[in-house]
Protein backbone atom coordinates (compact mmCIF):
# COMPACT_ATOMS: atom_id res chain seq x y z
CA UNK A 1 0.00 0.00 0.00
CA UNK A 2 1.23 3.53 -0.82
CA UNK A 3 1.24 5.95 2.10
CA UNK A 4 1.19 9.74 1.92
CA UNK A 5 4.63 11.19 2.68
CA UNK A 6 4.87 14.26 4.88
CA UNK A 7 7.37 17.06 4.34
CA UNK A 8 10.57 16.98 6.40
CA UNK A 9 9.96 18.64 9.76
CA UNK A 10 11.50 22.01 10.46
CA UNK A 11 14.71 22.22 12.47
CA UNK A 12 12.82 24.21 15.10
CA UNK A 13 10.26 21.43 15.50
CA UNK A 14 12.99 18.80 15.73
CA UNK A 15 14.82 20.86 18.38
CA UNK A 16 11.64 21.02 20.44
CA UNK A 17 11.20 17.24 20.21
CA UNK A 18 14.82 16.53 21.13
CA UNK A 19 14.60 18.93 24.08
CA UNK A 20 11.63 16.99 25.44
CA UNK A 21 13.30 13.61 24.81
CA UNK A 22 16.54 14.59 26.55
CA UNK A 23 14.94 16.94 29.13
CA UNK A 24 17.70 19.34 28.27
CA UNK A 25 18.43 22.32 26.02
CA UNK A 26 22.17 21.67 25.93
CA UNK A 27 22.49 20.10 22.47
CA UNK A 28 22.82 20.92 18.78
CA UNK A 29 20.90 19.42 15.86
CA UNK A 30 21.70 19.12 12.16
CA UNK A 31 19.89 17.44 9.27
CA UNK A 32 21.57 14.38 7.73
CA UNK A 33 20.63 14.34 4.05
CA UNK A 34 21.72 10.74 3.39
CA UNK A 35 18.46 9.33 4.77
CA UNK A 36 16.14 7.91 2.08
CA UNK A 37 13.34 6.00 3.81
CA UNK A 38 13.37 8.29 6.88
CA UNK A 39 14.27 11.86 7.79
CA UNK A 40 17.44 11.80 9.91
CA UNK A 41 18.86 14.42 12.31
CA UNK A 42 22.22 14.24 14.08
CA UNK A 43 22.15 15.36 17.73
CA UNK A 44 25.27 16.36 19.69
CA UNK A 45 24.58 16.22 23.41
CA UNK A 46 26.83 15.92 26.47
CA UNK A 47 29.79 14.56 24.53
CA UNK A 48 27.83 11.91 22.64
CA UNK A 49 26.13 11.68 19.25
CA UNK A 50 22.55 10.52 18.81
CA UNK A 51 20.31 10.26 15.76
CA UNK A 52 16.66 11.22 15.61
CA UNK A 53 14.84 9.35 12.85
CA UNK A 54 11.41 10.51 11.67
CA UNK A 55 9.08 8.40 9.51
CA UNK A 56 7.73 10.48 6.61
CA UNK A 57 4.46 8.51 6.45
CA UNK A 58 2.03 9.81 9.08
CA UNK A 59 0.17 6.48 9.27
CA UNK A 60 3.26 4.34 9.93
CA UNK A 61 5.24 3.57 13.08
CA UNK A 62 8.78 2.77 14.16
CA UNK A 63 7.33 0.27 16.64
CA UNK A 64 8.41 -2.79 14.68
CA UNK A 65 11.89 -1.37 14.14
CA UNK A 66 12.29 -0.65 17.87
CA UNK A 67 11.34 -4.26 18.58
CA UNK A 68 13.80 -5.39 15.91
CA UNK A 69 16.73 -3.43 17.36
CA UNK A 70 16.08 -4.90 20.79
CA UNK A 71 15.81 -8.40 19.32
CA UNK A 72 19.04 -8.10 17.33
CA UNK A 73 21.02 -6.67 20.24
CA UNK A 74 20.03 -9.74 22.28
CA UNK A 75 21.54 -11.84 19.47
CA UNK A 76 24.85 -9.92 19.72
CA UNK A 77 24.25 -8.02 16.50
CA UNK A 78 25.88 -4.59 16.73
CA UNK A 79 23.05 -2.19 15.91
CA UNK A 80 22.13 1.16 17.50
CA UNK A 81 20.40 1.20 20.88
CA UNK A 82 16.96 2.84 20.93
CA UNK A 83 16.72 5.33 23.79
CA UNK A 84 13.38 6.95 22.92
CA UNK A 85 10.43 6.03 20.71
CA UNK A 86 6.98 7.44 20.01
CA UNK A 87 4.38 5.88 17.78
CA UNK A 88 2.98 9.35 17.06
CA UNK A 89 4.79 12.46 18.21
CA UNK A 90 2.32 15.28 18.76
CA UNK A 91 4.73 18.04 17.68
CA UNK A 92 5.78 16.50 14.36
CA UNK A 93 2.72 14.38 13.71
CA UNK A 94 4.92 11.41 12.80
CA UNK A 95 6.62 8.45 14.46
CA UNK A 96 10.07 9.15 15.92
CA UNK A 97 12.96 7.06 17.17
CA UNK A 98 16.07 8.38 18.96
CA UNK A 99 19.06 6.03 18.74
CA UNK A 100 22.68 5.92 19.79
CA UNK A 101 25.47 6.33 17.28
CA UNK A 102 27.34 3.47 15.66
CA UNK A 103 30.79 5.11 15.80
CA UNK A 104 33.04 5.55 12.81
CA UNK A 105 32.42 5.72 9.08
CA UNK A 106 31.35 3.29 6.40
CA UNK A 107 33.56 0.39 5.39
CA UNK A 108 34.24 1.70 1.89
CA UNK A 109 36.36 4.44 3.49
CA UNK A 110 38.72 1.86 4.99
CA UNK A 111 42.37 2.76 4.41
CA UNK A 112 43.53 -0.65 3.19
CA UNK A 113 42.10 -3.66 1.39
CA UNK A 114 43.35 -6.04 4.11
CA UNK A 115 41.45 -4.12 6.77
CA UNK A 116 38.41 -4.01 4.50
CA UNK A 117 38.42 -7.79 4.09
CA UNK A 118 38.57 -8.27 7.87
CA UNK A 119 35.62 -5.89 8.30
CA UNK A 120 33.59 -7.70 5.67
CA UNK A 121 34.24 -11.07 7.29
CA UNK A 122 32.87 -9.79 10.61
CA UNK A 123 29.91 -8.23 8.76
CA UNK A 124 29.25 -11.68 7.30
CA UNK A 125 28.93 -13.10 10.82
CA UNK A 126 26.53 -10.31 11.75
CA UNK A 127 24.25 -10.47 8.71
CA UNK A 128 23.99 -14.26 9.14
CA UNK A 129 22.67 -13.69 12.67
CA UNK A 130 20.15 -11.18 11.34
CA UNK A 131 18.95 -13.86 8.92
CA UNK A 132 18.11 -16.17 11.82
CA UNK A 133 15.10 -13.99 12.72
CA UNK A 134 11.77 -15.38 11.49
CA UNK A 135 9.19 -13.24 9.68
CA UNK A 136 5.52 -14.00 9.09
CA UNK A 137 5.08 -13.43 5.34
CA UNK A 138 7.16 -11.97 2.52
CA UNK A 139 7.99 -8.54 1.15
CA UNK A 140 7.94 -5.26 3.06
CA UNK A 141 7.58 -5.47 6.83
CA UNK A 142 4.24 -4.06 8.00
CA UNK A 143 4.76 -0.79 9.92
CA UNK A 144 1.20 0.35 10.62
CA UNK A 145 -0.66 0.26 13.93
CA UNK A 146 -0.42 -3.54 13.99
CA UNK A 147 3.36 -3.18 14.26
CA UNK A 148 2.82 -2.28 17.92
CA UNK A 149 2.02 -5.95 18.49
CA UNK A 150 5.79 -6.45 18.26
CA UNK A 151 5.60 -9.15 15.63
CA UNK A 152 7.50 -9.10 12.34
CA UNK A 153 4.85 -9.44 9.67
CA UNK A 154 5.26 -8.84 5.96
CA UNK A 155 2.74 -7.83 3.32
CA UNK A 156 2.52 -10.93 1.08
CA UNK A 157 1.83 -14.60 1.72
CA UNK A 158 4.39 -15.94 -0.77
CA UNK A 159 7.70 -14.91 -2.30
CA UNK A 160 6.66 -15.80 -5.86
CA UNK A 161 4.39 -12.74 -5.94
CA UNK A 162 7.26 -10.51 -4.81
CA UNK A 163 9.64 -11.85 -7.47
CA UNK A 164 7.20 -11.60 -10.36
CA UNK A 165 5.25 -8.47 -9.42
CA UNK A 166 7.27 -6.16 -11.71
CA UNK A 167 9.61 -8.49 -13.59
CA UNK A 168 7.85 -8.48 -16.97
CA UNK A 169 7.25 -4.74 -16.78
CA UNK A 170 10.90 -4.01 -15.88
CA UNK A 171 12.24 -6.23 -18.67
CA UNK A 172 9.89 -4.62 -21.20
CA UNK A 173 11.08 -1.16 -20.20
CA UNK A 174 14.78 -2.08 -20.35
CA UNK A 175 14.76 -4.33 -23.44
CA UNK A 176 16.29 -2.66 -26.47
CA UNK A 177 17.69 0.17 -24.35
CA UNK A 178 19.70 -0.84 -21.29
CA UNK A 179 19.81 -4.51 -22.29
CA UNK A 180 19.27 -6.21 -25.63
CA UNK A 181 16.09 -8.04 -26.56
CA UNK A 182 18.02 -11.32 -26.43
CA UNK A 183 19.40 -10.49 -22.96
CA UNK A 184 15.90 -9.64 -21.71
CA UNK A 185 14.61 -12.98 -23.00
CA UNK A 186 17.47 -14.85 -21.29
CA UNK A 187 16.92 -13.02 -17.99
CA UNK A 188 13.20 -13.81 -18.08
CA UNK A 189 14.01 -17.49 -18.64
CA UNK A 190 16.80 -17.63 -16.02
CA UNK A 191 14.67 -16.03 -13.30
CA UNK A 192 11.65 -18.12 -14.26
CA UNK A 193 13.68 -21.31 -13.98
CA UNK A 194 15.37 -20.04 -10.81
CA UNK A 195 12.20 -19.14 -8.94
CA UNK A 196 12.04 -22.52 -7.18
CA UNK A 197 15.59 -22.01 -5.87
CA UNK A 198 14.80 -18.46 -4.73
CA UNK A 199 11.59 -19.46 -2.91
CA UNK A 200 12.76 -22.62 -1.09
CA UNK A 201 13.32 -20.94 2.32
CA UNK A 202 10.97 -19.97 5.08
CA UNK A 203 10.77 -16.21 5.45
CA UNK A 204 13.65 -14.60 7.33
CA UNK A 205 14.47 -11.02 8.20
CA UNK A 206 16.53 -9.24 5.54
CA UNK A 207 18.19 -5.85 5.80
CA UNK A 208 17.00 -4.97 2.31
CA UNK A 209 19.70 -2.44 1.41
CA UNK A 210 22.84 -4.24 2.50
CA UNK A 211 26.10 -2.91 1.06
CA UNK A 212 29.33 -1.57 2.52
CA UNK A 213 27.84 1.90 3.09
CA UNK A 214 25.81 0.36 5.94
CA UNK A 215 28.77 -1.48 7.48
CA UNK A 216 30.57 0.83 9.90
CA UNK A 217 34.16 0.79 11.14
CA UNK A 218 36.49 2.88 13.24
CA UNK A 219 40.23 2.68 12.55
CA UNK A 220 39.67 -0.64 10.77
CA UNK A 221 37.61 -2.13 13.62
CA UNK A 222 34.06 -3.27 12.89
CA UNK A 223 31.55 -1.23 14.90
CA UNK A 224 28.14 -2.24 13.55
CA UNK A 225 25.43 -2.26 10.89
CA UNK A 226 23.12 0.71 10.39
CA UNK A 227 19.86 1.69 8.67
CA UNK A 228 17.07 -0.86 8.87
CA UNK A 229 14.64 1.35 6.96
CA UNK A 230 14.24 -1.20 4.12
CA UNK A 231 13.60 -4.35 6.19
CA UNK A 232 11.70 -7.17 4.50
CA UNK A 233 10.77 -10.80 4.91
CA UNK A 234 12.29 -13.10 2.31
CA UNK A 235 15.13 -15.39 1.37
CA UNK A 236 18.12 -15.07 3.72
CA UNK A 237 20.32 -14.91 0.62
CA UNK A 238 18.70 -11.73 -0.72
CA UNK A 239 21.11 -9.52 1.24
CA UNK A 240 24.14 -11.36 -0.12
CA UNK A 241 22.79 -10.89 -3.63
CA UNK A 242 22.27 -7.20 -2.94
CA UNK A 243 25.84 -6.89 -1.67
CA UNK A 244 27.27 -8.78 -4.65
CA UNK A 245 25.39 -6.50 -7.06
CA UNK A 246 26.92 -3.42 -5.39
CA UNK A 247 30.38 -4.90 -4.78
CA UNK A 248 33.51 -3.45 -6.35
CA UNK A 249 32.61 0.23 -6.38
CA UNK A 250 35.84 0.64 -4.44
CA UNK A 251 37.00 -2.72 -3.07
CA UNK A 252 35.94 -6.27 -3.91
CA UNK A 253 34.53 -7.61 -0.64
CA UNK A 254 31.97 -10.28 -1.46
CA UNK A 255 34.32 -13.26 -0.95
CA UNK A 256 35.28 -12.03 2.54
CA UNK A 257 31.64 -11.37 3.41
CA UNK A 258 30.63 -14.86 2.23
CA UNK A 259 33.50 -16.44 4.20
CA UNK A 260 32.27 -14.83 7.42
CA UNK A 261 28.69 -15.80 6.63
CA UNK A 262 29.77 -19.40 5.97
CA UNK A 263 31.25 -19.63 9.47
CA UNK A 264 27.80 -18.86 10.93
CA UNK A 265 25.69 -20.71 8.35
CA UNK A 266 27.20 -22.98 5.69
CA UNK A 267 26.79 -21.75 2.11
CA UNK A 268 26.27 -24.52 -0.46
CA UNK A 269 26.69 -24.44 -4.24
CA UNK A 270 22.93 -24.00 -4.53
CA UNK A 271 23.18 -21.04 -2.16
CA UNK A 272 25.80 -19.35 -4.34
CA UNK A 273 23.63 -19.95 -7.41
CA UNK A 274 20.71 -18.37 -5.59
CA UNK A 275 22.83 -15.37 -4.55
CA UNK A 276 23.59 -14.72 -8.23
CA UNK A 277 19.88 -14.96 -9.07
CA UNK A 278 19.03 -12.38 -6.42
CA UNK A 279 21.80 -10.07 -7.62
CA UNK A 280 20.40 -10.31 -11.15
CA UNK A 281 16.81 -9.79 -9.99
CA UNK A 282 17.67 -6.79 -7.80
CA UNK A 283 19.70 -5.25 -10.63
CA UNK A 284 16.76 -5.48 -13.06
CA UNK A 285 14.32 -4.16 -10.43
CA UNK A 286 16.55 -1.17 -9.63
CA UNK A 287 17.19 -0.35 -13.30
CA UNK A 288 13.48 -0.58 -14.03
CA UNK A 289 12.67 1.79 -11.18
CA UNK A 290 15.40 4.26 -12.20
CA UNK A 291 15.03 4.08 -15.98
CA UNK A 292 13.43 7.52 -16.41
CA UNK A 293 15.95 9.25 -14.15
CA UNK A 294 19.01 10.97 -15.68
CA UNK A 295 21.61 8.35 -16.53
CA UNK A 296 24.57 8.31 -14.11
CA UNK A 297 27.29 6.28 -12.49
CA UNK A 298 24.90 4.08 -10.52
CA UNK A 299 23.03 3.12 -13.69
CA UNK A 300 26.36 2.27 -15.31
CA UNK A 301 27.43 0.08 -12.39
CA UNK A 302 24.14 -1.81 -12.24
CA UNK A 303 23.97 -2.46 -15.99
CA UNK A 304 27.60 -3.62 -16.06
CA UNK A 305 27.13 -6.10 -13.19
CA UNK A 306 23.85 -7.39 -14.64
CA UNK A 307 25.62 -8.14 -17.93
CA UNK A 308 28.54 -9.79 -16.08
CA UNK A 309 26.15 -12.01 -14.11
CA UNK A 310 24.26 -12.91 -17.24
CA UNK A 311 27.49 -13.92 -19.01
CA UNK A 312 28.30 -16.32 -16.15
CA UNK A 313 24.88 -18.03 -16.06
Amino acid sequence: MDWMKQEAPSLEGVQQVVSECLRSSDFTVERVLSGVSTYVYRVHSAGRVLYLRVLPERELSFGVEVHLHQLLRRRDVQVPEVIHFEHHNEILGMSIMLVTEIPGIDASSCASFDRYKNLLKEAGHQIARIHQVDVDGFGWIVRGDASLEMTLRAEKSNLYDVIHAFLDEDLSILAGHVISLEEASRIRRILGDGTDLMTRHSSKLIHGDFDDSHIFQQDGRFTGIIDFGEIQGGSPLYDLGHFKLHDGQRYQGFDALAAGYHEERMLTNDDHSEIDLWALWIGIRRLGMMYKRPWGGYHEHLSRIVKQLLAQM
